[in-house]
């Protein structure tokens, strides 16, 4: 496995230029502290989620939840609500993770640069399918990462471009 990175860039998840931050700090922008990105191409189970993190990092797998595009999802409590999802560890506590993804035969745990890992999806507690991106440390979610390149609502979620510096 790759040591940890101190600092790394995340690109956006989703290989369509019609992909867009849709939520941040504030749930749906407007409501109850949210401090994460939801990333959408308004389409389900397309394989267009990636790895965000440039550079060769081990993206861990945690899964189980059936494949949901629905909304409401069917099992809001899967995986503690966060549904099939990815998580980079890296130093002091700090962790980078991709929620509510779709998976497939190729999702896995595995290291690797920007690889697509599973299919944007709607399991856990989720509404509509997107990826739901997050830097914690301890448990406790940073808006950093994404505010210091200052990723808004409505930025693109674009593969290729910058939404953020996290910590890992």
């Amino acid at each position: 496995m790759p040591a940890p990175l101190e600092a790394a860039t995340a690109r956006g998840p989703i290989c369509e230029n019609i992909a867009k931050v849709g939520s941040t700090t504030y749930y749906s922008c407007n409501g109850s502290s949210h401090t994460a990105l939801d990333i959408s191409n308004q389409s389900c189970s397309e394989w267009n989620a990636r790895g965000m993190i440039l550079g060769t990092v081990n993206y861990k797998l945690y899964s189980g939840c059936a494949n949901n595009c629905a909304n409401p999802p069917p099992n809001p409590n899967c995986n503690g609500g966060a549904g099939n999802y990815y998580v980079v560890s890296g130093a002091s506590g700090w962790d980078f993770r991709q929620l509510h993804i779709n998976t497939n035969t190729s999702s896995a745990t595995k290291s690797c640069d920007r690889c697509a890992l599973g299919l944007v999806g709607s399991t856990g507690q989720s509404y509509g399918a997107h990826v739901h991106a997050d830097n914690r440390q301890y448990g406790t979610r940073k808006s950093a990462w994404y505010t210091s390149v200052g990723t808004t609502c409505g930025s693109s979620g674009y593969c290729e471009n910058r939404v953020g510096t996290p910590t890992l």
